[in-house]
């Protein structure tokens, strides 16, 4: 009996072809529910008094958003005694936050995927220095750093 191997090099290279196009398909189902899963979390953490802040999250592939920011409407009620996510005009800020998601293709995974926010007082949300008095912020902890680390444990974890 021999020692050697004998195999059909076009077999082998459409065996690998197969793999790489089932492994980036996999990979791609990853990167979005991670996509997803952080627009939605940071979605969740940002306070809504015009919904300016929740609809300028703008997610993107290859390079971050640059584009024009949007302006919210006029405030509709006082948010700061109410509890995230119940104010009136959350919904349809959300809605154009989460239609940005629709124009992502996966195809590529390993392209770099952005969530960018251009609106003009997203820092001072983050850093829990807005509103100011008499008002109290109410996502002190912000939503950025905190959303990386939900979706670093989530990864660790073998959740997501």
């Amino acid at each position: 009996m021999s020692d050697s191997v004998v195999i059909n090099g076009r077999q082998f290279t459409n065996g690998l072809d197969k793999s790489v196009k089932r492994f980036n398909k996999m990979f791609g189902r990853k990167m979005r529910m991670l996509v997803n899963e952080a627009m939605k979390r940071l979605i969740d953490k940002t306070p809504v008094q015009t919904g300016q802040a929740v609809m300028n999250y703008v997610a993107s592939k290859g390079t971050p958003y640059g584009g024009p920011i949007l302006e919210g409407p006029d405030p509709v009620e006082p948010t700061n005694p109410l509890a995230l996510g119940s104010e009136r005009l959350r919904g349809g800020a959300v809605s154009i936050a989460m239609g940005t998601l629709k124009g992502l293709d996966y195809l590529q995974p390993f392209d770099a995927y952005w969530i960018t926010n251009r609106a003009p007082h997203i820092g001072g949300l983050e850093t829990g220095s807005l509103p100011e008095d008499p008002f109290t912020p109410r996502s002190p902890r912000g939503m950025f750093g905190v959303t990386l680390q939900e979706l670093s444990a989530l990864l660790q974890s073998g959740r997501l």
